[in-house]
């Protein structure tokens, strides 16, 4: 076997990896969702602030399991649930009902720089912009404090 065919199939692998990640933004749909943080740091993995939306309820009946759901743009700008429920279908984003929040893992964590976790922490108020694939892929763009309306 030729010497070059392995590192070949290693290059194409690491390509094709590094552009599903950034097919979610070139595709993809942005969504700005109101955020608020809890627990910023993690002595292995650095800074970050864990988030829950309360924007993402659960309707009735859907309690502590996994749902499948996507986005709209809401009536101020924020994003809400558009669609809900326990199948999964094309377009979905999976997520799990906790108490009265939605919470999917690709939402859960945003890494900050060293020293802007706590400051974060401290705002309360935070916008998170995301973007969501046609196949329902989720990525984090951008986390800031929400400006006071």
């Amino acid at each position: 076997m030729k010497n070059w065919i392995l590192p070949l199939i290693q290059t194409l692998f690491t390509a094709l990896v590094v552009l599903s990640f950034y097919a979610v933004s070139w595709w993809g749909e942005e969504f700005t969702l109101r955020a608020e943080p809890y627990d910023p740091f993690d002595p292995f993995l650095g800074e970050y602030v864990m988030l829950q939306y309360p924007d993402l309820d659960p309707p009735a009946g859907l309690d502590n399991q996994t749902v499948y759901f996507t986005l709209e743009e809401g009536a101020d700008g924020y994003a809400v649930i558009d669609r809900i429920d326990d199948q999964p279908f094309f377009g979905s984003i999976e997520g799990h009902t906790y108490q009265q929040f939605v919470t999917a893992p690709q939402l859960e964590q945003y890494y900050v720089e060293q020293g802007e976790g706590p400051v974060l922490e401290e705002a309360g108020d935070l916008e998170v912009t995301v973007d969501v694939a046609p196949w329902g892929a989720v990525r984090p763009v951008n986390l800031e404090e929400r400006s006071s309306e």
